[in-house]
Parts: structure tokens; C-alpha cells; sequence
């Protein structure tokens, strides 16, 4: 298994798509990851230590889906909430966006070669899928199993493959014939996940952490509605996001920059941080450590 007690390495170890994320509280200190290939099906199985706010991209070819393992009914997919029932289809080039507010839980991903339910494949939109009654439990029973039998076994053998088919038998079951969930709720004039996409290519293009403000003016929509749509993408106000991913991206310049003996003053002076003694309680908080001690656990 492997187990990480720093969310940006677990982030990183996550294969398959590109991911944006923030962690939103910390309940545990522990996240693990383990990756399992079933002749072609890949299957990861992660658990979190606490809550997440995730923009990514599906950059595989072929269709990529996503499980609750544990609370299920708190794990929210561009917008609507999974239950028991349901998952999250992203296909080949898609976004998504998921978040889970401030608790440790768990979730599988599935990757499902090109050709296999190529009609999913040919969708352009990540979108929930609401299941016929017992189809994801029995999926998530097959994981489960899998896991438990095969993550001790060396890999590639006949019992990967079996279990690869039995996988995709159970996903099919899940998809056969539904079509995506409709959100009742009128949307704004631009649809949320085009604004959240014009968002992160606005945050992945400034050089500091814009405003809440100045991200709306660049979007095109007005604040309002700016933040109606991280309130319903990831039940936090833009201001909020914004300050998450910013301290997550000043962390990982605080480590790369303590090998190469950079201080923390000009970590942060470079990324226009001036008020160091409120950003280091802010960090704190985030963190259970202070920018400096970041420093010295790398260099040590």
C-alpha cells in the first residue's frame, strides 16, 4: 500500500488524469493510493485524511470512472451529490470537478481502455450517473475484493485479467442504458462548468493569486454568480478556493526552494506575500506547521 502523510505527494501520485487540488481540512494525517493493473482495467483505490477540492481532466484514452467508497452521499460531482447508488463518468478529454468539505473518506477510480463502452466514450461532458438499484454496491464489493486478493499477488498473472473482466461486467451493470442527471436548478447565463473551466485557466495563467473579484472581471460573469458556482462546485466561496490553492502552491515553492537555500522571505516575497506573520498563521492552520519548519523538514 502506499501510504502518504503529505497530501501534495499523495496528489502527485494519482495517475491517469490532471489534477488541481486543494486540501480543505485535515481530519487524519494519512492518505494512501494503491494501483492495480487488470489486463488493461487499471484500477486505483485512495483513501483521504480529510476534505478535497479537485479540478482535473480525464487524460487517458478511455473512459474514466469514479466510486465513493465511503461517504458517499458527501462526495459532490460538478455540482450534484453521489449517493449509494450513483457515479461519476468522466470521459476521454473531459473535466470534472469534485470536492468532499473537511472529512477523511475514501473513493476508486476506473479506467476502462478505448473500445470498452464506447459509446460513454464519445460523450463530451463528465456527468453523474444514477445506477438501477444494488449495480454500485456490487461494484464496490468487486473492488473491495480485488483489492484484498490481489494487492499482495505479483502483478500481471491470469487473475488480474479475470478480475479486469469481472470489473468491467460490474461497471457495465452501473451503466447500462441511464442517462446523466439533470440539476433542476436554473443556471446562470454561462453553464457552471464553463466558468469553473475559464476559472482555473485564469488561476494557471497569473503569476500571483487573483481576487475574487478580478477572477469574475476575467470569467465574464459578475461576482454573484461567480459565487454562486464554487458554492455549488465546491461548497466554499471563491475567496476561500482562491486562499487554499494559493497555500498549496506556496508550499510546494517553499520545497523546492529549500533545496536550492532559499529563505522563506523570498519564497514569499517573490509571490507577493508582504504580511508574513498573518500568512504564517493562515499557513499554520492549513498546515500544522509553519512556513519555516516546511523548510527545515525538507533540508533535513
Amino acid at each position: 500500500m502506499g501510504l502518504f502523510n503529505d497530501y501534495d505527494a499523495w496528489g502527485d501520485a494519482i495517475s491517469g488524469a490532471s489534477l488541481r487540488l486543494a486540501c480543505d481540512a485535515v481530519e487524519t494525517s494519512m492518505w494512501s493510493l494503491d494501483s492495480i493493473d487488470l489486463g488493461g482495467v487499471v484500477l486505483q483505490i485512495a483513501t483521504e485524511g480529510g476534505g478535497s477540492l479537485c479540478y482535473g481532466g480525464n487524460t487517458q484514452a478511455g473512459l474514466l470512472l469514479f466510486v465513493p467508497l465511503t461517504r458517499a452521499h458527501e462526495q459532490v460531482v460538478n455540482g450534484e451529490s453521489l449517493d449509494n447508488e450513483s457515479l461519476f463518468v468522466i470521459p476521454r478529454g473531459a473535466d470534472f470537478r469534485i470536492c468532499v468539505r473537511r472529512r477523511a473518506h475514501a473513493w476508486c477510480s476506473i479506467h476502462l481502455p478505448a473500445g470498452v463502452m464506447e459509446p460513454l466514450n464519445s460523450q463530451t461532458e463528465s456527468h453523474r450517473i444514477a445506477s438501477r438499484r444494488g449495480a454500485v454496491p456490487r461494484l464496490t464489493r468487486i473492488v473491495t475484493k480485488i483489492a484484498a486478493t490481489l494487492l499482495s499477488l505479483p502483478a500481471d498473472t491470469a487473475a488480474h485479467s479475470a478480475a479486469g473482466r469481472a470489473l468491467v461486467d460490474a461497471a457495465a451493470a452501473c451503466l447500462s442504458g441511464p442517462a446523466p442527471s439533470r440539476d433542476p436548478r436554473g443556471r446562470p447565463r454561462l453553464n457552471r462548468a464553463e466558468i469553473i473551466r475559464r476559472a482555473m485557466a485564469v488561476i494557471e495563467a497569473s503569476q500571483t493569486m487573483p481576487t475574487a473579484t478580478e477572477l469574475a472581471r476575467h470569467v465574464g460573469v459578475t461576482e454573484r454568480t461567480l459565487l454562486r458556482t464554487f458554492q455549488d462546485t465546491y461548497g466554499v466561496p471563491p475567496k476561500k478556493y482562491l486562499m487554499l490553492r494559493e497555500l498549496h502552491h506556496i508550499r510546494r515553492m517553499l520545497r523546492a526552494g529549500a533545496t536550492h537555500d532559499a529563505t522563506v522571505t523570498d519564497v514569499l516575497s517573490r509571490y507577493g506575500i508582504w504580511d508574513f506573520g498573518r500568512f504564517a498563521a493562515r499557513y499554520r492552520r492549513q498546515f500544522g506547521e509553519l512556513p519555516s519548519e516546511t523548510v527545515r523538514r525538507v533540508r533535513a
